[in-house]
């Protein structure tokens, strides 16, 4: 590290931490996380849903800064140790902490002042993830549809102003994702033969067997799908292949429909549709037609082609587009270090 100021950009997302120099190509990635934890069944209703969640604890769930901000620190703290050429060279650092919409002003301060305390940086300041999205994205209008693990945030930018009054969260993530492939897997094994039954438990209770299931066999059906759908694909585990049938379509339905879980939060579609409503009338159409997938929830294949079929079926008088970024997981991180 030359003798000089440099600035460490790191992206706080509620799954994953990306951080790293501006003129690195890509961020480095690491849990936004701490292990081992204190499992707690009541601090959420889907603790025992995920066992890959469940060994984790989440400071930045549900995409809302924690009380305790010491635990952001910490986190702070793990980014930097990614970068051993730092050494102790902390007062020449200037890091740029990326954050979730709609963070109380008064606690982004206190975070701020904290981090810069405890890690003796130069100075720390803080953006807004969507809005270094849309950098990236290049447009001067968008509709920022970030999904990330537990939280998502649909958030319009019109003409680079962002329209803070209109940015709708939901608990709705990819996690939900996972929680469903595991409940799935769960009712399989209830209802498979006795030879295949205890495989099929086994997967629901192993977090990087759903992790796989979700990364590379789910996909988004252009429509609902229903119980009724036939579809399979077999999955090794073991030595044993264990058809799957419909999961891997069923699974993202979740997105789309959150009671699947017992949630009663909007799904992705209802949302988009819900804040394009509520924008004025003079820049509903411009941001129907540049809406923009990002964050890792987004990257299950024909995401885009759903929300878009949706969309035309729910407001067909409005020209509706929806793209996919080209690195949805760390999009915010490459638009700070862009600008």
């Amino acid at each position: 590290m030359k003798d000089t100021q440099a600035n460490l950009i790191i992206d706080l997302g509620s799954g994953y931490l990306k951080c790293g120099f501006p003129e690195q190509p890509e961020p480095v990635i690491i849990p936004a996380a701490f292990k081992p934890p204190k499992p707690d069944s009541s601090t959420s209703v889907f603790v025992n849903l995920d066992p890959g969640r469940s060994a984790w604890v989440f400071p930045l769930e549900n995409g809302m800064l924690p009380n305790d901000l010491d635990l952001v620190t910490r986190l702070c703290s793990l980014a930097l140790e990614q970068f051993p050429t730092m050494n102790q060279q902390h007062q020449k650092l200037e890091l740029t902490l990326l954050l979730f919409p709609l963070s109380p002003s008064d606690k982004v301060t206190n975070l701020c002042q904290t981090v810069q305390d405890a890690l003796s940086c130069l100075h720390v300041e803080a953006a807004v993830q969507q809005v270094l999205s849309w950098g990236y994205w290049g447009r001067k209008t968008a509709l920022i549809v970030d999904i990330g693990y537990t939280s998502t945030f649909v958030t319009p930018i019109y003409r680079g102003f962002l329209l803070e009054e209109q940015i709708l969260p939901l608990v709705t993530g990819s996690f939900f994702v996972s929680a469903e492939i595991r409940k799935l897997l769960v009712h399989s094994a209830e209802t498979a033969s006795p030879e295949l039954a205890p495989y099929y438990e086994r997967l629901a209770q192993t977090g990087k067997a759903i992790r796989v299931i979700k990364q590379s066999h789910c996909q988004v059906f252009p429509m609902a799908v229903d119980d009724v759908f036939e579809g399979n694909i077999d999955f090794s585990f073991e030595k044993v292949e264990l058809p799957l049938g419909p999961l891997p379509w069923q699974a993202p339905e979740v997105l789309f429909q959150p009671t699947m879980l017992g949630v009663g939060d909007k799904g992705l579609t209802e949302a988009i549709v819900d804040v394009l409503m509520r924008v004025d009338t003079t820049v509903r159409a411009e941001l129907a037609s540049n809406i923009v997938l990002t964050g890792g929830g987004s990257m299950i294949p024909g995401l885009a082609t759903r929300i878009e079929t949706d969309l035309k079926t729910q407001i067909p008088h409005l020209t509706v587009k929806v793209y996919d970024l080209e690195n949805p997981l760390y999009s915010s991180w490459l638009g700070a270090a862009k600008m």
